[in-house]
């Protein structure tokens, strides 16, 4: 059944009809932006996250340590001639100066809102700071973190490292899918994926070298650490993450 059939099927149910038309009528622009809210004990911090990737504005005032050659990481092809600062380290400095004086393990309430839904979570702030800063990173314009950028529009945060294999792979099986409509060599065997997450391991370990060298706030040291830590599991061990997720999706308890 079509989109508008299944409309049309709402015959004298008018409030359904319209709230069905509503929800699958939803532009593409209202899934862009998602929207951080942490309570602390003393404040509340929102974020408002474009999941479009912007342009850094080099006449904008930057903070020292978020130049693109300090630090920068080894797997950057950018320039400094033709980009001044990293586009990563300028999209993340709100977090590091909203948290510059905050511990990791301090308890917060995130919501988080996107054009769909919600999700709350009562956790450390380290917890909060690593899925935003995944979201922030995957949509800063940094080459190397934008292909990751792909999930943004379908952000879920405080993702298991399960959770975030699952989606990851799931995403890269369905752009897979789709050069191969287009004639080109599909990647069923997640070569360019294991490539991928191996440069990825570099880079946050270069990064965090950067964070820790300008953050005050052991949270955000700390998240940056559990971003990494992601990047090291998918990596190092990937097949055999499969191998246990092959086991959950064919209903194969002998493989766990």
């Amino acid at each position: 059944m079509g989109r508008q059939s299944l409309v049309n099927a709402c015959i004298g149910c008018d409030s359904v009809s319209t709230s069905l038309n509503n929800y699958l009528n939803k532009s593409a622009m209202d899934s862009e932006n998602v929207v951080y809210r942490f309570e602390l004990k003393d404040r509340e911090i929102e974020f408002d996250v474009a999941t479009r990737p912007g342009q850094v504005n080099a006449d904008e005032a930057h903070p020292e340590w978020a130049r693109l050659g300090y630090k920068q990481c080894k797997c950057c092809p950018l320039k400094e001639a033709d980009c001044a600062y990293c586009p990563a380290a300028t999209r993340i400095n709100e977090v590091i100066e909203a948290f510059a004086d905050s511990q990791s393990i301090e308890r917060v309430k995130v919501t988080v809102t996107t054009a769909e839904r919600s999700y709350f979570d009562d956790c450390d702030l380290q917890v909060g700071i690593n899925s935003l800063l995944g979201l922030m990173m995957a949509t800063s314009g940094c080459p190397v973190l934008k292909e990751l950028g792909a999930m943004a529009s379908f952000h879920i945060p405080f993702c298991t490292t399960r959770q975030t294999l699952h989606r990851t792979v799931g995403s890269y099986l369905v752009k897979q899918y789709f050069k191969q409509r287009r004639g080109e060599e599909a990647d069923w065997e997640f070569k360019e994926l294991k490539e991928l997450y191996g440069v990825l391991e570099g880079l946050n370990q270069d990064f965090s070298k950067r964070i820790q060298a300008s953050a005050t706030s052991d949270a955000l040291t700390n998240a940056i650490i559990m971003f990494l830590a992601t990047s090291v599991v998918v990596a190092s061990s990937l097949d055999d993450q499969l191998a246990r997720h092959e086991a959950y999706l064919t209903n194969s308890p002998n493989l766990l």
